[in-house]
């Protein structure tokens, strides 16, 4: 996990979510009207009419939000030569200072190629337009975490069906893997309620969450799996393999996608894709910042950014029931 994920990765897939139902500024579950999917991946099409094609001398880039995005430009520094130079044209940085200003720029057409956090991917794509095309990640593929949900080797819950009548140590309502993903997946695929099948009380953080599992004292609890080793690598609790049962484990949550507005000229898109891809990390910025990552790897909207659209959908369901 990168140096600046692994500080947010317990919010990353309930960023979309929280920001869903507590700013309702971003929330879209299908393309705008102003997009046409012909292709069936979920993902706006270049338009038909040849004439809104986009092919500017001058592309803007830019990175998720983050505190300091000055910092984030000398980063992204090389990368950004790489680009000019594949593309024989000139790469301006756009220092975003939140999401909403930064999808309504690509939707505006004031930025072209981005970088998205992943808790916003799914209303870039369907707001403003955006193409994933990337992610950071290794020669076996994008990097990312899961949640997982834990007990003891010697506790009585092995199963999901053994969550029924538990007592789950969530993290805090803000959490993502430790709230709102755990919410929503065992809503959607085990038909289980909070407060009618199983029992919450919070933690207040992932490791309290997994030090009392460890301890004995949660029955089980939602947590980012990444937490679990962290842990174990600082000395703060045993090897792993020796206590710790894994009840149920989601699919990998995405990580930051990289990509481009759809009416760019689809030519320039290719090419863009394959600067990403072409981008050697060695001895780079990038390199320093993300140490386990070392090049960008090709991703699919569809398949990798599904259990996102699962737990927002689980999530406002949930919600729903729940009469919150």
């Amino acid at each position: 996990m990168n140096k600046y994920n692994a500080k947010s990765c317990s919010v990353a897939i309930g960023s979309a979510v929280m920001l869903a139902f507590s700013s309702g500024v971003l929330f879209a579950d299908e393309l705008d009207s102003r997009y046409t999917d012909r292709t069936g991946n979920l993902v706006a099409d270049p338009p038909e009419d040849e004439s809104q094609w986009l092919d500017p001398d001058v592309l803007v880039f830019a990175y998720s939000p983050v505190e300091d995005p000055a910092v984030y430009e000398e980063v992204f520094a090389e990368f950004t030569e790489h680009l000019q130079s594949e593309l024989d044209r000139t790469v301006q940085w756009f220092g975003v200072q939140s999401t909403s200003a930064q999808i309504e720029a690509m939707r505006a057409g004031r930025l072209h190629v981005s970088g998205f956090a992943s808790g916003s991917v799914q209303d870039a794509v369907n707001m403003a337009g955006f193409v994933p095309q990337t992610a950071m990640g290794t020669e076996e593929g994008m990097i990312g975490y899961r949640m997982a949900i834990i007990s003891r080797q010697d506790s009585d819950v092995q199963s999901p069906d053994d969550l029924s009548g538990q007592e789950l140590a969530f993290v805090s309502e803000s959490s993502g893997s430790g709230y709102f993903a755990p919410r929503a997946l065992l809503y959607e695929e085990f038909d289980m309620l909070p407060g009618e099948d199983y029992d919450v009380v919070f933690s207040g953080s992932h490791d309290n969450s997994i030090l009392g599992v460890y301890m004995g004292d949660y029955a089980a609890a939602p947590v980012a799996d990444v937490v679990i080793d962290r842990m174990y690598q600082g000395g703060r609790i045993e090897d792993p393999e020796g206590w710790l049962h894994t009840v149920y484990e989601s699919p990998l949550f995405p990580s930051t996608a990289y990509g481009v507005a759809h009416n760019l000229n689809p030519d320039l898109q290719e090419e863009i894709k394959q600067a990403f891809l072409s981008f050697d990390w060695e001895g780079t910025m990038l390199s320093e910042q993300w140490e386990e990552e070392d090049q960008f790897v090709e991703i699919d909207y569809q398949q990798d950014w599904e259990i996102s659209r699962v737990i927002r959908q689980g999530s406002q369901t949930v919600a729903e029931l729940l009469g919150e």
